[in-house]
């Protein structure tokens, strides 16, 4: 028998039994009287009654916090408001922690626990009364799958199967919607042209097609336009904050579009969308040829300048309590897009009624020659032939004449 291949199997079996049982091996006995393995990470329970969470990540921090009436924000920072945030995406942070278990306690080494950067990231889970009712740092993954993590103060380092990760960007925790309304709610919409009435397209109901008073005569509602900006208004949301004193939010006052919602329960919201004129660039001095030649220098191409930022004010009669406090301070910046969709003038509403479509004109037929004359009818000859009789009188010789 050969010992070669023998001690080659050897030497590649052995570790993988050693990682094997290093895997299954039973926990000592100090840590199978850790109270936190085999429980859920997190309790649902202290979760749901939480009314602030705190993330901290990549050297930033978000503050979330549950207004009286349930709804949660972006807590104000040192250049935002406070915001409307995301609420499904806090719901799934908090099932990232509830679903998994803790596995096992890797270590309560200061030196070891110091090595799983359990210090990158961390979530807090407090009360109205400022407790804290969970606290976690989130340290690297591990080789063998999971995640390590910290409770709190604690000189322990747990492992379990996380997904989890925290984002501590305030601006991914918005929920940027400014209008959320549904386009079959819509009754009408109003727009605004400088220096012209405003023109008002209407419906009696969502399946009736859209009519105006300022229908030029020949013409009717374009629909395409109207279903166009009900899609860019209906559902408008917001990019970037600015204070109202920043000199672009000014600027962008200077000259705005008015557009006005008006929902069938009479609800209405008047957006003004405003952009700041673009700035004049300063005219440039002749070039001067070189001596002997008369033909200019070419100059360089500037590059076009970057659209500047368009800016919406919105006037709601069921106004939003968050959003209407922001409004107060800071300006909401929308796509530079929604801007430039909006119809130029009341033309851009209206389109020629389509003609009628003409009659059916049968297909002409092909020439074909004449039919042939019908051949002349012939009565038909009845013969009948009656027996001729024919009597012959008897011939007598006349007498001799006389002597």
């Amino acid at each position: 028998m050969k010992l070669r291949p023998l001690l080659i199997t050897l030497a590649v079996l052995l570790p993988a039994a050693g990682a094997v049982w290093w895997l299954q091996r039973p926990a000592p006995a100090a840590q199978s009287a850790d109270a936190r393995l085999g429980q859920r990470v997190a309790d649902p329970a202290g979760l749901a009654s939480a009314t602030r969470v705190r993330l901290k990540a990549q050297g930033k921090t978000t503050e979330l916090a549950r207004t009286d009436d349930g709804r949660w924000t972006v807590a104000a920072g040192d250049t935002a408001p406070a915001l409307p945030a995301d609420a499904s995406r806090l719901t799934r942070l908090a099932s990232d922690l509830v679903s998994p278990k803790v596995e096992r306690l890797v270590t309560e080494n200061p030196t070891r626990i110091a090595t799983l950067e359990l210090d990158s990231s961390e979530v807090a889970f407090l009360d109205a009364a400022g407790k804290t009712l969970l606290e976690l740092d989130l340290g690297k993954n591990a080789d063998g799958g999971g995640r390590f993590l910290r409770y709190g103060s604690e000189a322990k380092a747990y492992l379990a199967r996380l997904t989890a990760s925290i984002d501590a960007d305030p601006a991914n925790w918005r929920d940027t919607a400014l209008v959320s309304i549904k386009i079959d709610d819509i009754a009408s919409l109003t727009f605004a042209f400088p220096g012209a009435a405003p023109v008002v397209v209407s419906r009696p109901d969502a399946k009736t097609g859209w009519t105006s008073p300022a229908t030029p005569a020949g013409q009717q509602v374009k629909t395409a336009t109207v279903t166009s900006q009900l899609t860019n208004l209906a559902s408008l949301r917001y990019t970037q904050v600015a204070p109202t004193l920043d000199p672009g939010v000014i600027a962008a006052r200077i000259l705005t579009r008015d557009v006005t919602l008006t929902t069938f329960d009479g609800r209405t919201v008047k957006l003004a969308l405003g952009r700041a004129p673009e700035i004049p660039k300063p005219a440039k001095p002749a070039a001067t040829p070189p001596a002997g030649d008369t033909t200019p220098p070419p100059e360089p191409a500037e590059p076009p300048a970057p659209p500047r930022p368009v800016y919406a004010e919105l006037t709601d009669s069921k106004a939003d309590a968050v959003l209407s406090a922001a409004a107060k301070t800071h300006a909401f910046e929308i796509g530079e897009w929604i801007h430039t969709g909006l119809p130029s003038a009341a033309a851009d509403l209206f389109e020629p009624v389509p003609a009628p479509p003409a009659p059916a004109v049968a297909p002409a037929l092909a020439p074909t020659e004449p039919p042939a004359a019908p051949a002349p009818v012939t009565a038909p000859v009845s013969v009948t032939t009656e027996p001729v009789t024919v009597t012959t009188e008897p011939m007598t010789a006349p007498p001799p004449p006389a002597p």
